[in-house]
């Protein structure tokens, strides 16, 4: 009796997605030719000094219709990318902080170019330099805090933070980028002698533009002499990696409804020259509500039922994902008021998403501590400290709890400078200005 029902839906399913690829398709040529014509101006106004990540976004810069389409189908990174190379920075930067599931590579990545387009022209306004120079430190400290990225990926950000930074105007940040660099090419023994010696020639010069010719000099010396460090293999990282929840079929005919929605607003708005219709504006708040009943019912009894560490991380993961995107719609990150109840509940929203990470890290500290080696915990515990550490610096993780982080995870890397030495290089304190800050730290001193 009840083969028909499983039909039903899977013919439903099959329908949905036809109907989102042939929407996909009309709405990526619509919205080329609308980008074309409609590029986004700078910013005007200056920012204040000291806001979180999140208010660097400026919601009434938003496109909604190249937004949308990440609540289309469309993959966030994709979305990112058409931004930048459309020329719409506060919808890439929207996407960049709103979205914990990026790689560390493609978050930095997207800074950098991000702080390229803000920094453009020959006067940008005072609070473009402020965003590209947010942009710039942003991808610098997710280079810092990253326990995933290779050192040679790390150093070729630093580099180009660097020299970003001397373009606005920034010299003393730019040199503690360099220097971050510097550390890496003089200690880190996962370098190869080609990739060694190419980060001290970029150095050299960027040292030289700087005016720095004693730190020049060196960089140059070394570059003729790299230091013999034997080529050590990367360790994989402790923790295991995020997998997707699979989600029912009555969960996932919600989510398909909320991609053909949003699919259907955003090419009625470039149809309409930018203007939202009301009818497709409920439509699609109706399919966000309905999903986000059947979501948030499905991964809190997935949560209750399961009792493995992995797969409460897991659940707990997908459920960060759905409350970031409830969060960003109710501060209207996707350009327009969509869901006028979450807006009204954006404390609440921000609370529950910072319970979720709250439950997310202790689940990985659950995790380490069940681990059977003490080099396993100490290396685990750090690791997980520094997602931690980064997914608050991003703003991701609202209000986290900042100074505890900040002294646990530099004394987590006291302890594996002691006992575990062989990467090096392990994360420290540093001042920049008045500004205290992460920085990597060589366990060796420098030696000429």
């Amino acid at each position: 009796m009840e083969q028909p029902k499983k039909n039903t839906r899977r013919l439903g399913l099959i329908l949905a997605g036809s109907t989102f690829a042939v929407l996909a398709l009309i709405l990526v040529v619509s919205l080329t030719a609308y980008y074309l014509t409609n590029r986004e101006t700078a910013p005007q106004t200056s920012i204040i000094t000291g806001v979180g990540p999140l208010d660097m976004v400026s919601p009434d810069r938003i496109d909604p219709a190249l937004a949308l389409a990440g609540l289309g189908g469309m993959a966030d990174i994709e979305v990112i990318r058409q931004a930048v190379d459309q020329a719409r920075p506060e919808t890439a930067l929207a996407g960049v902080l709103y979205q914990p599931q990026l790689t560390d590579r493609q978050t930095a990545g997207s800074f950098l170019q991000l702080a390229r387009i803000f920094s453009a022209g020959e006067k940008p306004s005072p609070e473009a330099v402020g965003k590209a120079v947010f942009c710039y430190r942003s991808a610098g400290n997710t280079a810092i805090l990253s326990p995933d990225l290779p050192d040679a990926a790390r150093a070729d950000i630093f580099i180009q933070v660097g020299e970003g930074l001397v373009g606005v105007g920034q010299p003393e940040w730019a040199k503690f980028y360099l220097q971050q660099a510097l550390t890496i090419a003089r200690h880190s023994p996962y370098l190869q002698a080609a990739q060694r010696r190419t980060i001290f020639q970029r150095l050299h010069q960027n040292y030289l533009a700087l005016g720095e010719r004693e730190l020049a000099r060196t960089s140059l010396n070394l570059s003729a002499n790299p230091p013999s460090i034997g080529k050590a293999d990367l360790l994989p990282p402790v923790l295991p990696p995020v997998e997707p929840v699979a989600l029912p079929a009555e969960v996932q005919e919600a989510e398909a409804n909320r991609w053909l929605r949003a699919q259907e607003l955003a090419a009625n708005m470039v149809e309409l020259g930018g203007k939202a219709p009301r009818d497709r504006i409920t439509a699609l708040k109706e399919a966000l509500l309905e999903e986000d009943r059947l979501k948030s019912e499905f991964l809190a009894q997935s949560y209750e039922n399961e009792t493995r560490l992995s797969k409460r991380i897991d659940i707990t993961a997908a459920r960060i994902n759905w409350l970031t995107l409830k969060y960003r719609t109710a501060r209207r990150g996707y350009g327009l008021s969509l869901v006028p109840e979450w807006e009204a509940q954006s404390d609440q929203l921000r609370t529950e998403l910072t319970k979720s990470y709250e439950r997310l890290f202790a689940l990985y500290a659950d995790l380490v501590i069940a681990l059977p080696e003490v080099s396993q915990i100490d290396r685990a515990m750090y690791e997980k400290l520094r997602r931690e550490v980064l997914a608050g610096e991003l703003g991701r993780y609202p209000r986290y709890p900042e100074e505890q982080r900040r002294q646990q995870l530099v004394d987590s890397a006291s302890r594996l400078a002691e006992t575990q030495p062989e990467p090096g290089i392990y994360i420290g304190l540093d001042t920049v200005g008045d500004k205290t800050v992460y920085s990597l730290k060589a366990i060796q001193p420098d030696s000429e």
